[in-house]
């Protein structure tokens, strides 16, 4: 009788840990944007990261950046990583920007290709996505 009364127990603790681990919910895949996906709405998962791709050539001066305020729903995951396949003199790469969603609902994310040194001149391109996050 004890016996199986331990067993019972054990199977209950293994069915208890295997139903923890099932459903314990790792983030997606990144969500991946580029230039092209400017002016779409992306829907992310709480945690799930946003990837934004955009061309750049630092070598002219200009860059990206954030055009206003971070939306609540997203924090920036370390810096934008910028790389270039040539180091010809004015050649351009990409620029990729990391989002993590932090909070649930919807926000826009804005960002500008500018000089930092020319604060008032318009910038020549410009991306933006709406973002809504899906506990």
């Amino acid at each position: 009788m004890r016996s199986t009364r331990k067993c019972a127990l054990i199977v209950a603790g293994l069915a208890l840990v295997t139903l923890m681990t099932a459903c314990r919910q790792e983030p997606s895949a990144p969500v991946q944007v580029n230039q092209k996906d400017s002016g779409s709405t992306v829907a992310l998962s709480l945690g799930q990261e946003l990837q934004v791709t955009l061309e750049s050539n630092h070598t002219t001066g200009y860059q990206w950046a954030i055009d206003g305020d971070l939306p609540s729903q997203l924090e920036q995951v370390g810096e934008p990583e910028y790389t270039t396949e040539s180091t010809a003199l004015g050649a351009g790469g990409i620029e990729v920007w990391t989002f993590k969603a932090a909070s649930a609902g919807e926000g826009t994310l804005s960002l500008k290709y500018w000089r930092s040194f020319e604060p008032t001149a318009p910038p020549p391109d410009t991306f933006e996505v709406t973002v809504n996050v899906i506990e």
